[in-house]
């Protein structure tokens, strides 16, 4: 078994894959999400969410008017002030957290990464011990 440093070592990687329930438009969080921001909403918000798994430590740095721009765009909004609407939209529904430091993370996404990451982690130790052919004289 990994230790916890490197299991967070592993976390803090950009990930290939994280877990997206097929559920997860009833999530009563997703459900305040559509309801306030429609459909082109949670399609944004899974598209932060890939973004968030492709960056290290998964957290997106905002403190920048460019930083800004370049997310409003990545997001098909048309301006930072639409990007921060909808980063507080997704704050106040409960997806995501603004720590008020200039960036964004999701505690979800965080999680996903923590399992990511001990699996990275574990990987390295070794696998399961390789079987041998058996011979057989036919």
């Amino acid at each position: 078994m990994a230790d916890r440093d490197e299991i967070e070592r592993a976390a803090a990687r950009p990930m290939a894959y994280f877990s997206h329930d097929a559920n997860s438009a009833h999530d009563i969080k997703c459900r305040k999400l559509i309801r306030r921001e429609g459909m082109a909403g949670y399609g944004r918000w899974w598209r932060l969410c890939e973004l968030l798994a492709a960056t290290d430590s998964h957290t997106l740095e905002i403190g920048t008017d460019e930083d800004m721009e370049l997310y409003a765009e990545e997001l098909c909004l048309d301006s930072a002030k639409a990007l921060m609407q909808f980063l507080v939209t997704l704050s106040d529904v409960g997806l995501i957290r603004m720590p008020g430091d200039g960036t964004v993370y999701s505690e979800r996404m965080m999680r996903n990464a923590e399992q990511f990451g001990e699996k990275r982690a574990n990987g390295r130790m070794g696998g399961r011990p390789r079987k041998t052919a058996v011979k057989t004289n036919h």
